[in-house]
């Protein structure tokens, strides 16, 4: 049960399969206390009259594994003596992904609006700085124009299948160059990957995964958002969701990463290693992701936020939506002209990279 809604009717109420919005995902985040009052994520849910349509949301404490970076504004705040949080935000924690932020078979814009409308008003009435929909589908951004939000733009980069037979049919798509790079730094001859999905998982799977993740966190001397709990749970219940790739030398592990995915799309994660091996992080992060989305014929390889170095392996840049309302008027005017000015600095951007894709002419206009 979460927040009053059994897994049974979270089933009913879920949009897509994404594997992000499952009853299981927040279950596991909620279990391990990832999220909850000391971790800065109180998760809140609205549903409407009929409770045949939900809104997820957070009140959070600070701006922490967003992905949509706000630092900069909440300094604003607090050099002219304001407090930006606590603030409501509506995404998926820790996870920079596209999705629906309405629970609803399918998504019916008046029940949406409804729902929009009644969050407004505990939004209006506490001590919330701002309010903010991160990663919005493209069926939402009309909703929160309507509604007064200011829509900010971000860069990701996203792997297409373009039909692909196999990997080798990936590459001959590209450059010649280009493809050799790719070649070069999949040659690993004493390391052997191997994939685990389903039943294969164990859970020492899990506790190596943790493991890895924990030495990527302390050598960006970042925050372990997550616990080996929260890796435990996900690993037994998500099993058919959930794709390990561990590298190993003489059966001995040394590396490992971890995705996601259904029947659409596979999100690369987490990642970590014992040591440092050379190329060994695109392999596992990226090659690893397009072999398994063209071996099972998914759509699209979303390898996580931010990395341009990704375009030189054959993802693409593509714009990801936000939602942001502001109380402060003259921090709400300050904020919209930033964003202004940030939506022209992306289109030139997306313009500069889209000239170093690494695809033949043919290929270069390839969308999904």
């Amino acid at each position: 049960m979460i927040e009053g809604i059994s897994e049974q009717n979270w089933s009913h109420l879920r949009p897509t399969t994404n594997p992000f919005l499952g009853h299981d995902f927040f279950s596991a985040l909620k279990e391990s206390q990832s999220i909850g009052s000391e971790a800065g994520w109180v998760l809140k849910i609205l549903r409407n009259a009929n409770e045949d349509a939900a809104l997820y949301y957070f009140e959070k404490t600070h701006s922490y594994g967003e992905y949509i970076f706000d630092l900069q504004w909440a300094e604003a705040f607090n050099k002219y003596g304001l407090d930006y949080y606590p603030k409501l935000t509506s995404m998926l924690p820790f996870t920079p992904v596209t999705t629906s932020h309405f629970l609803m078979e399918t998504f019916n814009q008046e029940k949406a609006t409804e729902l929009l409308i009644q969050f407004e008003e505990t939004y209006k009435k506490g001590n919330y700085s701002s309010s903010h929909f991160l990663f919005l589908n493209q069926n939402e951004i009309n909703l929160f124009e309507s509604q007064n939000y200011l829509i900010r733009e971000s860069i990701q980069y996203h792997f297409f299948n373009k039909s692909y037979l196999n990997f080798d049919h990936f590459l001959k798509t590209l450059k010649g160059r280009k493809a050799k790079q790719i070649r070069g730094e999949r040659w690993h001859p004493k390391l052997e990957m191997t994939s685990y999905t389903g039943e294969t998982l164990t859970l020492e799977h899990a506790e190596r995964m943790y493991q890895f993740y924990i030495s990527t966190i302390q050598n960006k001397n970042s925050f372990d958002y997550l616990n080996l709990e929260f890796f435990k749970i996900i690993f037994r219940t998500m099993k058919d969701k959930i794709l390990y790739i561990e590298a190993t030398r003489n059966k001995s592990p040394v590396a490992g990463s971890l995705f996601f995915y259904d029947h659409e799309t596979i999100y690369g994660r987490y990642w970590g290693s014992t040591e440092y091996i050379e190329n060994l992080h695109f392999e596992l992060c990226y090659y690893q992701g397009i072999d398994f989305c063209i071996k099972h014929n998914l759509k699209k390889f979303e390898a996580g936020a931010q990395g341009e170095h990704k375009i030189s392996r054959g993802f693409r840049p593509i714009r990801t939506f936000s939602a942001h309302k502001i109380k402060h008027p003259a921090f709400s005017e300050a904020i919209k002209n930033f964003i202004e000015i940030e939506k022209e600095h992306i289109a030139q951007t997306i313009h500069e990279l889209s000239k170093s894709l690494p695809f033949k002419e043919s290929d270069l206009d390839f969308r999904s």
